[in-house]
């Protein structure tokens, strides 16, 4: 019997991609790099060169100049989600910020995966608050779960000139939205509770996962899509 829930969990791997797609690992500070995009809840799309960018616990504004010169000043509230783009200044940001400290060089419970294009940071609102932009952490696969780096300590990085506030701290809790439901805030110490509250509605987890764990937190979004996503 375990060899063929093994083999079953493999086939789900192949045909629905489980052990391809990770939560990716946040960026403490605003990622180092000077290209990217806003898309507009107009469905617009502003490319070009980031200028600055304000938050105060997640993004609250960004200002972008096109191709043609011109600069727009954009709101959260009127953008769906700012990208930015990778490069090799923000590869070796990941690196850094991974190798801070022995601690969180060595802990488990913190994502690895880097992105591969852009850096997403998605509208949405914490305890009903102002809309801001958090970071996504899962955008390859977030039809039913959107995981967002939670935000604690505050920071100041200056870019071209002018400073950025940016919040960041140990990744040991999430916001998450199911559905497009209001975030939940998930974190160690209340992972088995929240376990149950996103992914009760799926017996096949309940029944395979008997010890939830935050750091599995990808696999078992990666679980639940593959067994449930279609038929709740």
């Amino acid at each position: 019997m375990k060899i063929l829930k093994i083999t079953f969990l493999a086939f789900l791997g192949i045909c629905f991609g489980v052990s391809a797609q990770e939560l990716q690992q946040p960026l403490e500070d605003f990622p180092i790099s000077n290209k990217g995009y806003a898309l507009l809840k107009t469905g617009e799309v502003i490319e070009g060169k980031i200028i600055n960018s304000t938050s105060t616990r997640g993004i609250t504004k960004v200002s972008l100049e096109d191709e043609s010169g011109t600069r727009h000043k954009i709101s959260a509230e009127d953008m769906y989600e700012f990208a930015v783009a990778m490069n090799g200044a923000v590869r070796l940001q990941y690196l850094m910020d991974r190798g801070s400290s022995v601690k969180k060089l060595l802990s488990k419970d913190q994502p690895t995966a880097k992105p591969k294009d852009f850096i997403i940071f998605r509208n949405t609102s914490v305890n009903g608050e102002k809309e801001l932009l958090l970071q996504l952490l899962n955008p390859d696969f977030d039809d039913v779960f959107e995981v967002f780096y939670d935000p604690v300590s505050r920071k100041t990085f200056g870019l071209e000139g002018e400073y950025i506030k940016w919040t960041g701290d140990k990744h040991r809790a999430y916001f998450i939205s199911k559905n497009g439901a209001p975030l939940m805030k998930v974190k160690k110490g209340n992972y088995k509770k929240s376990f149950e509250v996103l992914f009760g509605d799926c017996q096949q987890m309940l029944s395979e996962v008997k010890k939830p764990k935050l750091e599995d937190l990808g696999q078992h979004i990666n679980l639940y899509n593959a067994y449930c996503a279609f038929s709740n």
